[in-house]
């Protein structure tokens, strides 16, 4: 998809100019909590650590550093959800209408509500476990629909960028790719807990697939033919399969010689 610059120039500019100031704001917010987080952890004698991220670990392309950081940002709002009355599930449900809403404007070029409501979306998909120990409430059938919802929202997200790109085959072609990869990765993951294996470790999981895919509609709010978006869906193409073999490699070995 390439802007007709001739006839509706004008009017893209207005919408990539407004959403472009939509996206500094909020990374203006995030360098301003995370200046204040550095700075409570410089005066409390340390930076506090999380079991959730503990337990799920870091990699070298997203470190547990960030992750730690990300979790602090949203603890306030596990409260107020808390003190609300609102159910952890729900909270799942608004994560999967906010993955739909993201898909829709990622397809329709409006990079920057692409960004900010899958952004939402994923602040969600953090609350609503968060929200489920805070409260005890936490079952086998909560984690069943989150793992379900998941994978919806990371299949509509990469869907929306398809449906973006689809009339430039290797653009489609990476978004399929990046789609298979990010399934294959989850598919190790449940394989390995459905034979009782050490879950392989590796790079893009879905935290860091996320991340990225974000910060590739982030810049792609500055570029109307989403250029960095695309860069971004095959770096997760090349690297999620590339991840994802390696992960069978070691599942199959461990299975061996088990």
């Amino acid at each position: 998809m390439v802007a007709d610059w001739s006839r509706s120039g004008p009017r893209v500019f207005a919408v990539i100019k407004s959403e472009a100031w939509f996206v500094l704001a909020v990374f203006v917010l995030m360098l301003s909590l995370g200046l204040i987080y550095f700075l409570r952890g410089l005066a409390g004698g340390g930076f506090k650590r999380y079991e959730r991220v503990d337990r799920q670990g870091g990699s070298a392309l997203l470190g547990k550093g960030v992750m730690n950081f990300a979790v602090w940002c949203v603890e306030p709002l596990v409260r107020l959800l808390q003190r609300c009355s609102i159910t952890p599930n729900q909270v799942t449900f608004v994560s999967l209408l906010l993955g739909l809403l993201a898909a829709v404007s990622i397809a329709f070029g409006h990079f920057g509500c692409g960004f900010f409501l899958a952004l939402l979306s994923g602040i969600s998909d953090v609350l609503d476990g968060m929200l489920a120990r805070l409260q005890a409430t936490s079952d086998r059938g909560g984690v069943v629909l989150d793992s379900t919802i998941d994978r919806y929202v990371d299949f509509m997200l990469l869907a929306g960028c398809a449906l973006f790109f689809r009339h430039q085959t290797w653009a489609l072609l990476g978004c399929l790719l990046a789609i298979h990869g990010s399934f294959m990765i989850s598919y190790t993951t449940a394989k390995a807990e459905a034979m009782m294996l050490a879950v392989p470790r590796g790079v893009m999981k879905r935290t860091e697939r996320y991340v990225y895919l974000l910060l590739g509609l982030a810049a792609s709010a500055f570029w109307p033919q989403g250029l960095p978006l695309l860069l971004v869906i095959w770096v997760l193409a090349v690297l999620g399969n590339v991840s994802a073999a390696l992960r069978f490699r070691a599942l199959y070995l461990s299975a061996r010689a088990g």
